[in-house]
């Protein structure tokens, strides 16, 4: 087929029927009928000469070439969005860009509220849509667009993506002020693996908390009474038991001070520093608007109290 030939809004609306997976959310994706959906993969059918979607029962699913396609499309479109965008000066005081980030509910409390008041004064039509992410493990979700900008911790480098170093962390023991070990000025090794522990278990199995890592390496492990997703409810539940043990960031820790009645408490043993990364796709890395936005983010972290 002669390139020349082809509409291009095409491509796009491919791009969104493969990741939506959806002729419907498609349609409202793009904000056109899902007539002119199906026409469009009607059309798009021809090109291809393959089916893209089929029906098997109550969903549509992706053909094998439309799943070895997918990543590709996205990726050129996502290139073709940065040579356009990149050739224009960015105002953040009148973008209307909407931006996607990939982040745990910690981190959102920790960045989302001092953010948000940056971008009222400086950027009041620029948009954020949040993904809950705990551990940035592999490039597919950037490169398949489920978020443009990761923050979390690192464990899968990849040379397609990019990382500046947020902030490092450490983990301390939080605990009810009626708690037995709430007069001891230090709580000892001993103390903590006599204690009941709420803890945020890992949403992959194959990785490990440091906690659990540093406590088996000295041949121990910790009585997890409850294992949670995420870490923001354990500060309630500590303020209603007086005898659970919580382990978490120091930095959500002082967030959270004055806000719930709890205890800090310094670990008995030492972790590694807990690294926090901001991440993304290289892509990005001469889009204005996504620059602007990260040192935004930075600038944040620099000056956020230890």
């Amino acid at each position: 087929m002669n390139l020349y030939r082809l509409n291009l809004n095409l491509l796009i609306a491919l791009d969104s029927l493969l990741l939506e997976g959806s002729v419907t959310l498609a349609a409202k994706k793009l904000f056109i009928t899902q007539a002119a959906m199906s026409n469009n993969l009607q059309q798009l059918r021809k090109i291809f000469q393959d089916e893209l979607l089929v029906r098997e029962k109550n969903h549509m699913v992706l053909t094998t070439y439309a799943k070895e396609l997918q990543p590709r499309l996205h990726q050129i479109l996502q290139e073709v969005h940065s040579l356009v965008v990149s050739g224009h000066r960015f105002d953040p005081a009148t973008s209307e860009r909407t931006i996607k980030i990939g982040m745990s509910d910690y981190m959102a409390s920790l960045l989302l509220p001092k953010l948000l008041l940056r971008l009222q004064k400086l950027a009041p039509n620029i948009k954020l849509i949040t993904t809950t992410v705990y551990q940035l493990r592999n490039v597919e979700p950037f490169e398949n667009g489920d978020y443009e900008l990761g923050i979390g911790k690192l464990f899968a480098p990849a040379d397609q993506l990019r990382t500046d170093l947020l902030f490092k962390d450490t983990g301390v023991c939080i605990i009810n002020p009626k708690h037995k070990l709430a007069k001891k000025k230090k709580i000892t090794l001993e103390d903590y693996l006599a204690g009941k522990h709420v803890a945020v278990r890992a949403d992959n199995p194959l990785v490990t908390p440091v906690i659990e890592q540093t406590l088996a390496k000295l041949g121990y492990q910790r009585d997890i009474r409850i294992g949670l997703p995420f870490i923001n409810p354990i500060f309630r539940i500590i303020e209603e038991s007086d005898e659970l043990v919580g382990t978490v960031i120091e930095k959500m820790a002082l967030l959270y001070k004055n806000n719930h009645n709890f205890l800090i408490k310094p670990l008995p043993f030492e972790v590694p520093n807990i690294e926090f990364f901001l991440v993304w796709h290289k892509r990005y890395d001469n889009d204005p608007g996504h620059q602007w936005l990260r040192e935004q983010i930075k600038a944040l972290f620099e000056v956020y109290p230890a």
